[in-house]
């Protein structure tokens, strides 16, 4: 998900492609009623932890978000379900590219429709990201507004390729300036004079196309050709790249390794820095992209663990945490704690809800005095704790073979328990406790549906080629994952190219029921973590990139 969010403030959303009214051109008088409002919010340089607190609590509340492609999607599931979403794309790709006109319209006219709208951008919405422009237009239609400052990738980007653009042994100054002709063509040239005679660092953005004509104006105007210059791509990505050399051949080191846009280009002695302070793609599985199909609420350690080791993790939620149906069963069942002799829980949402039903009947965790409270995997444990009770039983092995295994070697398995778990499962459990005459109550705490997922998440999954960023592993937690992945794929590219992409890249199986689920649906499971634990997770995953290159 600051950051791939907290799990406790991650939400659902609904499909990017909002119902939008059609733009209006040129100064269309907008509806006269109370305005909204509008939160112009940089949204940082990609990584998701590097939004600010501010721009999290301002998507928390959004009905409305525009966001700019340089936004990362994953930032969109801080927004309610409610809220209307759309994500501009960066060319012809199939979703909404919007020009600059109208999105300033989109914006009035929801504000005047009385709408909380959040213009995400990526960065910082006012160094060379036009937010001094989309704030004229709201002021001139009378919209009120704020900014949100974020963290701009002339500052982040070459810190993450360990370039520091200050530094007391360097250079006393730093100069950003817009490598993009458009200042040109409006008549705001550069002063490459000035420029060239500065002793400071010099960062250009948006540089890439015109890095040969800019290289050559600064040398012509003075600066030394054998200044040291890098360009880095998606600074703060997991699949950053950076490209050193000098001003005299950095445009060609551009063109032999293909470097595009989004890319920004350094100029300056600090450069050599990198040498000796490159740290970001120095970690353990920098570079590689990794989908993480989780629902949102239990995504965001994975997600932190995996950003902490260097890879690109995308969050493309196949499970989503939905009320049982009849929650009136469980408020029953927790009634009715006195008949059983024990509480089985499988997973953190069946704590939660077994809890949550608890308190709302207005009692607490000593109404399972002198009852056994049992549990599968380290996760479920974890989350009895936060809410007060350490649990009595949890089997080695994360699985419900290993849990009906811990419940005959305890003597447990012809008592009396009340098992509550999501809509659909594995009936190993039942069907052990009632083989050796016990009781087992089912209780659904909760139901797992497929949700919504932004087109801008699945089309990035295409290869690089094909105009998205490609994938190097998927991990699948549960055959229903599974299940809900191939279709939302499906839903884009189609049930059989979906499988067939879905399969070209590493698989891992969250736990060895996972791996046997996949088989059956004719998926290979690459490798296979031993339990739903973070640790082993990563584990699984390092043993595919990081073990293999030793």
């Amino acid at each position: 998900m600051d950051h791939v969010p907290p799990e406790n403030q991650m939400r659902q959303r609904r499909p990017p492609r909002a119902r939008l009214p059609p733009p209006r051109a040129g100064r269309a008088r907008y509806p006269s009623r109370v305005p909204g409002f509008v939160s112009i919010v940089g949204a940082g340089p990609w990584n998701p932890e590097l939004i600010t607190l501010a721009g999290v609590r301002r998507l928390a509340r959004a009905e409305v978000v525009l966001a700019d492609y340089l936004a990362n999607p994953n930032l969109l599931f801080y927004a309610p379900k409610s809220a209307e979403i759309i994500q501009r794309e960066r060319g012809p790709q199939g979703g909404p590219h919007l020009r600059q006109p109208e999105l300033n319209d989109l914006m009035v006219q929801y504000a005047a429709a009385g709408r909380y709208v959040v213009r995400l951008k990526g960065g910082d919405p006012c160094l060379f990201g036009r937010g001094g422009e989309e704030a004229q237009v709201l002021r001139a239609a009378g919209i009120p507004f704020e900014f949100v400052p974020g963290v701009s990738s002339p500052i982040a980007a070459p810190q993450a390729a360990g370039i520091p653009i200050t530094h007391r042994d360097h250079t006393p100054a730093v100069t950003f300036v817009s490598g993009y002709e458009a200042y040109d063509k409006a008549g705001l040239h550069v002063q490459w004079e000035h420029l060239a005679r500065s002793a400071g660092t010099i960062v250009l953005m948006m540089s890439v196309r015109n890095a040969r004509t800019n290289a050559r104006r600064l040398i012509e105007a003075g600066r030394d050709p054998n200044t040291p210059a890098a360009v880095i791509r998606w600074g703060t990505r997991g699949i950053q790249r950076t490209v050193v050399g000098e001003l005299s051949n950095i445009a060609d080191r551009i063109d032999a390794e293909g470097i595009r846009a989004p890319s920004i280009l350094v100029v300056g002695e600090v450069v050599r820095l990198r040498q000796e302070l490159q740290w970001f793609d120095t970690r353990p599985l920098f570079g590689r992209r990794i989908v993480v199909t989780r629902a949102v609420e239990s995504a965001t350690p994975l997600v932190e663990r995996l950003l902490d080791a260097g890879a690109d993790p995308l969050l493309l939620p196949c499970l989503q945490i939905e009320p049982p149906l009849d929650p009136a069963e469980l408020r029953s069942a927790v009634a009715r704690l006195d008949e059983v002799d024990g509480v089985i829980l499988t997973s953190r949402n069946g704590v939660e809800a077994f809890f949550d039903a608890l308190l709302a009947s207005g009692r607490d965790g000593r109404a399972l005095a002198g009852k056994t409270l049992a549990v599968i995997g380290a996760a479920t444990a974890e989350a009895c704790r936060a809410r007060g009770l350490a649990p009595d039983l949890v089997p080695d092995e994360a699985h419900s073979e290993g849990f009906v295994a811990m419940l005959r070697a305890h003597g447990a398995l012809a008592r009396r328990w009340l098992h509550v778990r999501a809509d659909e499962g594995r009936p190993v459990i039942g069907d052990a406790i009632r083989a050796a005459g016990g009781e087992h109550r089912l209780v659904v705490g909760y139901r797992l549906t497929r949700p919504a997922v932004p087109e801008t998440v699945v089309r990035s999954l295409l290869a690089p080629d094909e105009g998205g960023e490609g994938f190097d592993a998927t991990c699948i937690a549960s055959g229903r994952t599974a299940e809900h992945l191939l279709a939302t794929l499906g839903d884009f590219f189609g049930e059989e190219d979906a499988r067939r992409r879905l399969q070209a890249a590493p698989i891992v199986a969250i736990g060895p029921a996972t791996a046997r689920a996949l088989q059956k649906m004719g998926l290979h499971a690459t490798a296979t973590a031993r339990d739903p634990s973070d640790d082993a997770v990563l584990q699984a995953v390092h043993s595919l990139f990081v073990d293999h290159s030793r």
